[in-house]
């Protein structure tokens, strides 16, 4: 028999990249076939939670929050620990002021999404809820600003991550 010990970590921490960035879209999709569009709002509460979960995670471990740069390191770690290491990317601190930019080049979610044949774009408001909600959870003075999204054509991300004005 198999156990999971006999797995290598590089596949299981693979399958369950996958799993995680694949439910949400087949659910979205399965909704949409069984009810019509005018649901997305259920994608964002679900990924709202996942976003609230950040919080936890970053008490668990112990990540400092004091600042911009901070937060972005913390929301950029925890979210390659809820999402896989397929979510590939760097942080930028601001060094003149309290401000970090989060570059991610690559997303599990779009990849899954381009597997079924999604439309990368239906993924935003979600990605968007799960973002904004982590980050008023790791600490609510700090705010995020899109300023890219590989979802809808460029070829990275750039979320901004600074105090709430």
């Amino acid at each position: 028999m198999v156990e999971i010990n006999t797995i290598p970590v590089e596949v299981r921490w693979n399958l369950a990249t996958r799993a995680m960035t694949a439910i949400p879209i087949a659910y979205s999709r399965g909704v949409r076939r069984r009810f019509g569009d005018g649901f997305e709002d259920l994608d964002e509460e679900i990924w709202k939670e996942v976003g609230k979960s950040q919080a936890g995670l970053a008490r668990a471990f112990n990540f400092p929050l004091r600042n911009a740069g901070d937060v972005a390191r913390a929301f950029g770690t925890l979210s390659v620990l809820l999402l896989g290491p397929e979510l590939q990317g760097e942080v930028k601190i601001a060094r003149s002021q309290d401000a970090a930019t989060l570059c991610t080049t690559a997303c599990p979610l779009v990849s899954r999404a381009r597997e079924v044949g999604e439309e990368t774009p239906s993924l935003c408001q979600a990605c968007r809820a799960y973002t904004e909600t982590a980050v008023a959870s790791l600490n609510p003075d700090y705010d995020v600003t899109y300023q890219s999204g590989i979802c809808v054509g460029d070829h990275q991300c750039e979320i901004r991550i600074e105090p709430v004005r």
